[in-house]
């Protein structure tokens, strides 16, 4: 992890979140790279007399260092594409934690009792959440599988926002129905089953509301601490990207990570073939035009009316030019039938 910090004068002219206070920015990222450097040189020469639950606790110390840095980063102006090069350590000490986890448990230290590398009906659900997001946001999509390893240990339910959101990227994966976390996460369901038009406004509401259904997150009220990462909505900005939505009627509203979504798509494009669900459950398909058919059927996009049309698999979506709604998608019609003659 960089240990750069910008001057204040730089700060002041970059930061994201204007409830950040310099002091706290310099302090906190300052703290957290000499401690993650402390903790790696510890793990790095565990002694035989080190117990399971101090090395246990060291490597989740760190591991919540470095993924704490990096909303401090982003809400003090850091470049993104470096918080992108940083992921994959971030990632890799949560792996390592999880490592000496599973030696606690096997050890004769533990009481029998197992718990989750990160408890998803706990507060350790906004760790999760990160996890998975920054994972989307900055180009790290083929890690999904890893987190979500880390997530299923000891965790008997998996998380129905989590689930949605890696779907497009792990397909076959069962699903869920459990919002582990109820608010504000559930109401991210109506955006998507929602028709793509609808969604901006929808996705505009849940940020307006976001706040004040978050006030049983850990992340709620904390501006009023020294501990203040900044107030992001991570899944808003995950669900913009991997569904294609039109953010600008609402890119600049408070909450709303816009440079991490610009990020994404600088760097790579909504899923192929992004998995949604309508209100029976069924699968949808979505796919950018551009892209081939996942499978033959009929088709349709909301960027025309009447647009609904039989492809092969393999034939490539066409771009419906000069429409009013934007970026052209082709979803999976749920009338399969062929017209009446």
């Amino acid at each position: 992890m960089s240990s750069s910090l910008l001057a204040k004068d730089e700060w002041q002219q970059r930061r994201r979140e204007p409830l950040q206070k310099y002091p706290d920015y310099q302090r906190r990222l300052s703290s957290a790279t000499e401690d993650i450097a402390v903790a790696t040189e510890s793990l790095a020469n565990i002694e035989e007399s080190d117990t399971k639950a101090g090395i246990m606790s060291c490597a989740r110390l760190r591991s919540e260092l470095a993924l704490g840095a990096m909303l401090y980063r982003y809400s003090g102006g850091g470049e993104v594409q470096v918080m992108a090069q940083g992921f994959p350590s971030t990632l890799s000490f949560w792996q390592e934690f999880a490592t000496h986890h599973v030696a606690f448990h096997q050890s004769k230290e533990c009481d029998g009792h197992l718990v989750p590398h990160l408890d998803l009906y706990d507060r350790d659900y906004w760790e999760a959440l990160q996890l998975v997001c920054f994972a989307i946001l900055l180009g790290h999509s083929d890690q999904l599988q890893a987190i979500m390893d880390l997530l299923v240990y000891e965790n008997d339910d998996q998380d129905a926002l989590l689930e949605d959101l890696v779907a497009p990227y792990l397909p076959g994966r069962p699903g869920s129905k459990v919002y582990t976390r109820q608010l504000p996460y559930r109401k991210t369901r109506k955006i998507f089953d929602a028709k793509p038009e609808q969604r901006p406004a929808l996705m505009a509401k849940y940020l307006d509301e976001w706040y004040d259904a978050s006030r049983r997150e850990p992340y709620y009220d904390r501006h009023k601490s020294s501990y203040f990462p900044g107030y992001w909505s991570l899944e808003a900005a995950a669900i913009t990207f991997i569904l294609g939505i039109d953010d600008s009627s609402y890119r600049d509203k408070k909450f709303y990570p816009k440079d991490l979504v610009d990020y994404a798509r600088s760097v790579g494009r909504p899923p192929v073939g992004a998995a949604e669900a309508d209100a029976s459950g069924a699968a949808i398909l979505r796919v950018p035009a551009g892209q081939p058919a996942p499978r033959a059927g009929w088709w349709f996009s909301a960027a025309q009316q009447g647009s609904r049309r039989h492809f092969q698999q393999g034939s490539v979506f066409p771009d419906i030019e000069y429409s009013a709604y934007g970026a052209t998608f082709w979803q999976w019609s749920p009338d399969q039938s062929s017209p009446a003659l």
